[in-house]
């Protein structure tokens, strides 16, 4: 999972139409800059959802929500999800907070707020509880994965499969955490692949690139970059600023619509056909992140995600999708036989 082979990836046809997904961590709010704490639990912001869900049902949008253990285990937090999963407008996943997750059994530190870090045992059982009390309230267990912090381990792999998962959302491409104990993902990209011991599990990773003069050596700059002495001048942001290179998320938090459809169109030329739009559910109410913190803000969120999906859906003529429906439409056809993409 962690190391997927030529092989793995999944065939992709560039004539076929550009595919959607858009994923919502579904979690408590709590202050990012701070350390990890079992006491922050406050799902208040859930409340909120119906300002996104709008957004998603004007295009026929089944978003999945990935939900962590404080928004299933108090009724503030879901409850109103129910009435959209029930609707058949949304489809719930798994978000996995480990320091809010019971068994509570670990040191609460940055180190194991990587789920994959905790020990095998630690992990799976923190999993597990999970998806029992997601069946619980929704009527059935998820199928669908994302660790929090985007924090799969060495045996993440092992546990989806034996729990019964088939969708991963957890990749972050180019993206590297090992300096908090998490995992390096500097050498992946935004490309479907197959893994587990039978290659039937999907992995989909977040749509993350570069854009700019510097692309083709992109991977190899946001290396150096972030390496010492270079990570103490702030390179990454000069370079973005001037227009050499910047690495981009399809996400409305930290990033501007006009860098959203750069990236966009950049992926689409190189060949990519799916793609995952995501955001965390606290930024719907001001105050919580940093991304959105008045009303201005807010409705800014909620307008670039608007324009977002007209570009999508117009520009490229794309659609939306969901991990499952994803992972059929790969599996169709292919008798899971890998090539390598770009």
């Amino acid at each position: 999972m962690l190391s997927p082979h030529r092989e793995n990836f999944c065939t992709i046809d560039p004539t076929e139409q550009a595919k959607l997904i858009v994923e919502i961590d579904t979690e408590e709010e709590f202050n990012w800059s701070l350390g990890f704490s079992p006491q922050n639990t406050s799902v208040n912001s859930i409340r909120s959802l119906g300002r996104i869900q709008a957004v998603f049902d004007e295009y026929r949008i089944r978003a999945v929500y990935v939900v962590d253990y404080p928004v299933v285990f108090n009724s503030d937090g879901y409850r109103p999800l129910e009435e959209i999963y029930n609707s058949g407008r949304c489809v719930i996943g798994a978000h996995l907070h480990p320091w809010v997750n019971p068994p509570l059994e670990e040191e609460v530190s940055r180190l194991n707020s990587f789920p994959g870090n905790l020990p095998h045992s630690l992990e799976a059982a923190k999993l597990r509880i999970l998806g029992d009390l997601i069946g619980e309230r929704f009527g059935s267990r998820p199928v669908i994965y994302k660790a929090g912090r985007y924090g799969i381990g060495a045996n993440t792999a092992h546990i989806l499969e034996d729990q019964g998962y088939e969708v991963d959302l957890s990749v972050c491409p180019y993206m590297d955490y090992s300096h908090e104990g998490g995992p390096n993902f500097t050498a992946y990209s935004a490309l479907p692949y197959w893994f587990g011991k039978k290659h039937r599990l999907l992995e989909i990773p977040l749509s993350v690139g570069f854009v700019g003069w510097l692309k083709p050596w992109g991977r190899l700059c946001s290396d150096l970059i972030s390496q010492y002495p270079f990570n103490q001048l702030r390179l990454g942001g000069l370079l973005a600023r001037t227009g050499l290179l910047n690495r981009i998320w399809l996400s409305p938090e930290g990033y501007t619509l006009t860098e959203n459809l750069a990236l966009l169109r950049s992926l689409y030329r190189a060949g990519v056909r799916t793609f995952s739009f995501a955001f965390h559910s606290p930024s719907l109410e001001p105050g919580n992140t940093p991304y959105v913190t008045s009303q201005k803000d807010l409705e800014g969120f909620l307008g670039h995600c608007r324009h977002f999906f007209d570009s999508f859906m117009g520009e490229f003529d794309g659609v939306p999708t969901t991990p499952l429906e994803l992972k059929m439409h790969l599996s169709i056809g292919s008798d899971n036989h890998f090539q390598e993409g770009e």
